[in-house]
């Protein structure tokens, strides 16, 4: 027993057990009656089989398919079907192939288009001396050709359990248009045959001493295989046969042969006795005996005959130092036993496959794991990478049949749980004052986490550490080198401990405005928050899928050189969606930023339905979106001085700021700097501010460090006068989120911390248009007397010169304004001022939602599958109108940012 030796991955062809044979033309459905929905498929299938089980339990079985050619891609993936048999149990005879075409014509392989060879074994360390491959090369194959083969294979008796199983599939990926199947056996041998799957259908007739099953099976639509999905023999039609009464019959006649290979010799025990010298308590003990196996007993699987199914002896395995999962679950079993420690075989799956079809066969039973009944724990010693009781993800919430010196019975592993399976890196960065970016990871992880965490490192080591680093920092858009230091990692004992070093090869260089930078996770091998436990997004699933549970946390330390601006925290994320939770936190402290954030899979069990698909997807994205985010970076702003300490100033570390809403702004004014500008409106406007907007990010005491923005704003009314109104001093502790209706209720001042944003902000009656845009940052203690200038050199907005065609008599969407966050929330509503209205039509300007279009390059480029709020500008034409108009329109981003844009637009 051994994974499975026949994967998906082969051609469709040989997802099936493709030995049937032609039963006639007229029996035949027509392939070329292709139903509509079956357009998306390359080619399509016709399946056609006569099995027939002997007293002697040998069998014939006679098998014709035929291959329809759709598309040109097609030729390549269907033209040559491989086959596979065994030889010494298994006869395969070729009894027709050719390519017919559109007229009725046949052109037939010779037989320099038959080979016959040796099988790759498809897996590592997987040698099948006895498999064959026979591959069929069909000649002058097009596009609209079928390609027809009809095989016969006699399968000589069972000569290990003595019954007859088998099974064939017909996944919805073999784009199958008819499925056609009979079965035949002597009455007396009780072949349980049953068709499984949606519109299958199975006919029994009895004559003669002979029971026959004739079966349909009206495929469903094609489908392609989906990333993640459970495989195909939980969900589409398969036809099983089987003289098993029961899974507990089929373990039970594995353990009888499989049982005393357990056998303990002299050697055996002395062996145990030396692997856990001064090891006390049999849990223990069998935690020594399970490292050992996992580092002195390598996987190798070597096939012959009966050795597919029946393990080799204890001492053989123990001679030859390697073995395939039966082996080595055998030579453990001894050791145990020598050792007075019980333990069972255990039929399972390693793989996608959930359920156990009945009736029994081996169809998905491909691996052999233990059972300690003792501890109550399952233990797989070929997984080298896992501490003791620990098994592969693949191997939890599975169905598996133990096999115990009584019997056998169908059981099933635990399912996952989030607290078990953990994985945690800190990651220290520190970007100095030339920009050189240098830092250090440390990842630990425990349960199935600590197996693949092992496993990365094991591949980490092969490739070569240094080069591995390379391109683990370049895959993730962050150039530079690094090195590993592994541990203790080959001890399969938990947590495991990986550590690296890394140093970018490019240089920290602040953003220009408007534009992020993004800042280096490090080198974590597994613990990336949200990428791993639910698997591949897939939009519109129709499958299952396979899902884990567990909890991956990430904290980021990234310290900035007091010359270089620093990043603007994120705002906090807090997801708690059914089947996951998400964390994301990040503060302020000095001249470092801090970043934690959490991923805990809380899936009940490993299989999830595609309605979870759906339920998670937006949410997932959000975290992506929050774990691979760019950071903007705000300086000081030019013009406006730094925030200076007053001489001999020892004061604790806060500034004193000044709230002064303006009653008639100065003209448009911007600074260059990053993140931190000074807008004022472009025009002078009569009304009054009708608001006044005030917002500090950045650390509040009294709320566990977590980064928190706190924004107030005040309702003004009508009239203000013009002078600077004096109001209470009022500190940004405890500062509440509040409703302000008068003018005598808005402080004049505030006291923040070191490290915090600031942002003072009016607005006015007008379209509400932001007017009046101050950010200050504060890097150092300053008296609370002193006051920063709040002056900037005058600059006239930016100017757009653009073109525009329409058609007479039609309405065009002139632009689509839009100020999204990189999560897609929305920054707030552009302002649009009109400048100049069009001659010869109408513009419309209105609030509404439509579609972003941003570059793949861009963090933003989720948003586009998304309706974002926004605002529309329309222009119409008047009637019979064709020549030229044009438009002028002042606009201002929620962000400050304005333009002046001009349309040219040509009427046809």
């Amino acid at each position: 027993m051994t994974h499975k030796l026949i994967g998906a991955a082969l051609p469709v062809a040989i997802l099936l057990n493709p030995f049937v044979t032609e039963l006639g033309a007229a029996e035949r459905p027509p392939i070329d009656a292709v139903q509509p929905d079956r357009r998306a498929a390359p080619f399509a299938q016709e399946y056609e089989s006569h099995v027939t089980v002997r007293a002697d339990h040998t069998a014939t079985e006679v098998i014709t398919q035929r291959f329809k050619i759709l598309t040109q891609g097609a030729i390549g993936f269907v033209g040559q079907q491989k086959l596979l048999f065994i030889a010494g149990m298994q006869v395969l005879d070729t009894v027709a192939a050719y390519t017919e075409k559109p007229d009725g014509r046949r052109i037939p392989v010779e037989s320099k288009g038959i080979l016959t060879q040796d099988a790759p074994p498809g897996q590592q360390a997987t040698y099948i001396r006895d498999l064959k491959q026979r591959t069929v090369i069909f000649p002058d194959v097009a596009v609209g050709d079928t390609l027809v083969m009809t095989h016969r294979k006699d399968m000589a008796p069972r000569t290990i359990f003595q019954q007859f199983a088998e099974h064939r599939e017909f996944p919805r990926s073999g784009a199958f248009t008819s499925v056609r199947m009979t079965v035949e056996a002597p009455l007396a041998m009780a072949v349980r045959v049953k068709a499984l799957g949606k519109d299958a259908a199975d006919t029994v007739t009895q004559a003669g001493g002979t029971e026959r099953h004739s079966i349909t099976i009206t495929p469903q639509s094609y489908a392609p295989e989906e990333a993640g999905a459970v495989s195909p023999l939980d969900r589409d039609p398969m036809v099983v046969m089987s003289t098993y009464r029961s899974y507990g019959e089929l373990g039970s006649a594995y353990g009888q042969t499989a049982s005393p290979k357990a056998a303990v010799t002299p050697n055996i025990a002395a062996l145990a006795d030396t692997i856990t010298k001064g090891v006390t308590g049999k849990r223990a003990q069998a935690s020594a005996i399970d490292a050992w196996m996992k580092k002195n007993i390598r996987y190798v699987a070597v096939f012959l005959g009966s050795g597919r199914v029946i393990p080799n002896d204890a001492s053989t395995v123990l001679k030859n130092k390697f073995g395939d999962c039966k082996d080595k679950a055998t030579l453990m079993s001894a050791l145990l036993a020598a050792k007075g420690i019980a333990s069972e075989p255990v039929l399972i799956n390693l793989g996608n496959a959930y359920t156990l079809p009945e009736p029994p066969t081996l169809a998905v039973l491909n691996h052999v794991i233990l059972y300690l009944p003792e501890f109550d724990l399952y233990d797989d010693p070929t997984a080298n990478w896992a501490a003791f009781g620990v098994l592969s993800p693949e191997a939890y919430d599975k169905p598996v049949v133990r096999v115990a010196a009584g019997g056998a019975k169908i059981a099933r592993t635990p399912a996952m749980k989030p607290d078990d399976h953990v994985a945690s890196a800190r990651t220290i960065i520190n970007v100095a004052a030339d920009g050189t970016v240098t830092g250090r990871t440390e990842e630990t992880a425990r349960g199935a986490l600590g197996l693949l965490l092992r496993a990365g490192a094991a591949a980490v080591q092969t490739l070569g550490d240094q080069a591995a680093a390379q391109r683990l920092l370049q895959k993730y858009f962050t150039p530079g080198t690094g090195q590993f230091d592994f541990g203790n990692f080959a001890e399969p004992t938990d947590p495991a401990v990986i550590k690296s070093s890394f140093s970018l090869d490019e240089r920290f260089k602040p953003p220009p405005p408007g534009a992020r930078a993004a800042m280096t996770h490090g080198l974590p091998l597994v613990a990336w928050p949200g990428s791993l436990l639910l698997g591949d997004r897939l939009s519109g699933r129709q499958s299952s899928f396979v899902c884990y549970a567990g909890r991956e946390t990430e904290d980021i330390e990234a310290s900035f050189d007091p010359a270089l601006p620093m990043p603007v925290p994120f705002v906090p994320v807090s997801i708690d969606n059914p089947n996951f939770t998400f964390r994301s936190n990040m503060t302020i402290e000095g001249r470092t930023l801090k970043s934690h954030r959490e991923f805990v899979s809380k899936v009940e069990r490993q299989v999830c339905s595609p309605e979870v698909e759906a339920a998670i997807t937006a949410d997932l994205n959000t975290v992506r979106i929050n774990v691979f985010g760019a950071f903007a970076f705000v300086a000081r702003p030019s013009g406006v001085p730094s925030i200076a300490a007053a001489p001999g100033f020892a004061g604790t570390p806060v500034a004193t700021i000044p709230i002064r809403p303006a009653q008639n702004p100065p003209a448009a004014a911007r600074s260059a700097d990053a993140g931190a500008a000074q807008q004022t409106c472009a025009a002078p406007m009569a009304d009054a501010p009708t608001h006044l907007i005030v917002r500090v990010t950045g650390v509040v005491p009294g709320e566990q460090a977590s980064a928190a923005t706190r924004t107030v704003e005040a309702q003004l009314g009508a009239k203000i006068s013009p002078a600077y109104v004096s109001l209470p001093r009022v500190a940004i502790e405890g500062y509440p989120d509040t409703n302000i209706k008068s003018m005598a209720a808005v402080p004049e001042r505030m006291t923040v911390k070191i490290g915090d944003l600031v942002e003072v902000n009016t607005r006015y009656r007008d379209a509400s248009l932001p007017c009046h845009f101050i950010p200050w940052v504060i890097n150092r203690p300053v008296d609370a007397n002193q006051v920063p200038a709040a002056a900037s050199a005058a600059r006239s907005p930016p100017k757009l010169e653009l073109t525009r065609f329409v058609v007479g008599g039609q309405k065009l969407r002139l632009e689509f304004l839009v100020a999204i966050e990189p999560d897609c929330s929305s920054m707030g509503q552009t302002a649009v001022r009109v400048l100049e209205q069009p001659t010869h039509g109408t513009l419309t300007v209105e609030n509404g939602q439509g579609f972003t279009n941003f570059a793949k390059d861009n963090q933003r480029y989720e948003c586009n599958t998304r309706r974002s709020d926004g605002t529309l500008v329309f222009y119409e034409p008047k009637p019979d109108y064709a020549g030229a108009d044009s438009i002028s329109l002042y606009v201002i981003f929620p962000g400050g940012l304005a333009q002046t844009r001009h349309y040219s637009i040509d009427v046809k």
